[in-house]
């Protein structure tokens, strides 16, 4: 069900994150659909998602009250999408906590079930001396626990999501260069930085980064207008 070969490709699933343009604000319940497969699933409460693809698929994103975008499979790589509110008038979305607090309401829910390690107890809490071997056993083979670890791989994306697209969004880019809207998006999935990367960079290495990666990305291109 999970893989099959279609032209010599293997079905890999596509994943990645959807924001609203300009904000650092998950869009929940966007359709993802695959337009060869017709497949059609819809992000979580953080705006990510998972779809199963051939590389070279279209996914087209949509969601009531924001413009329509479209992403072509390629590497697989996970990826960000900004959707555009279709009436910037209109306050369509809810008002959104920080991914930070959004991530320790999940924590603190894991620990309410008995989760306080996220699904990776210490193992001295085997020892028969003031061990907890109960509580390992619990968290490391029980289903709260597998889910735990689960949600601390997507919380460590999520975290790093943030931390780039803090400084490498809209309003930074085009305080770098002139760029106009349609390259806009295709600008920042070519040349999104590494969460190491974002860490280690100055602002001023940042802005640098910024226009030679735009300079590249202009050759061989069509200039478009603002």
């Amino acid at each position: 069900l999970f893989f099959t070969i279609s032209q010599g490709q293997s079905l890999q699933y596509q994943q990645g994150v959807i924001y609203r343009r300009e904000t650092n604000i998950r869009i929940g319940r966007v359709a993802v659909f695959n337009s060869r497969t017709k497949l059609i699933v819809k992000t979580d409460n953080l705006g990510h998602f998972s779809i199963p693809a051939l590389e070279g698929d279209t996914l087209q994103f949509s969601h009531s009250g924001y413009l329509g975008q479209k992403f072509i499979v390629s590497n697989f790589r996970d990826f960000v999408i900004y959707l555009a509110a279709s009436n910037e008038l209109l306050e369509v979305i809810v008002k959104g906590k920080s991914v930070k607090s959004e991530l320790q309401e999940v924590e603190a829910m894991f620990r309410s079930k008995g989760i306080y390690y996220k699904g990776k107890p210490p193992i001295y809490l085997l020892s028969p001396i003031d061990g907890k071997p109960l509580t390992f056993l619990y968290e490391r083979f029980g289903k709260n626990g597998k889910r735990a670890r689960r949600f601390s791989q997507f919380a460590k994306k999520e975290n790093e999501y943030s931390d780039v697209n803090r400084r490498f969004n809209d309003n930074t880019i085009r305080t770098v260069i002139n760029i106009c809207e349609k390259e806009l998006n295709d600008f920042k999935k070519a040349y999104y930085p590494t969460p190491l990367q974002i860490r280690s960079w100055t602002d001023f290495y940042l802005y640098n980064y910024i226009k030679k990666s735009y300079t590249e990305f202009r050759k061989e291109r069509i200039p478009c207008n603002n």
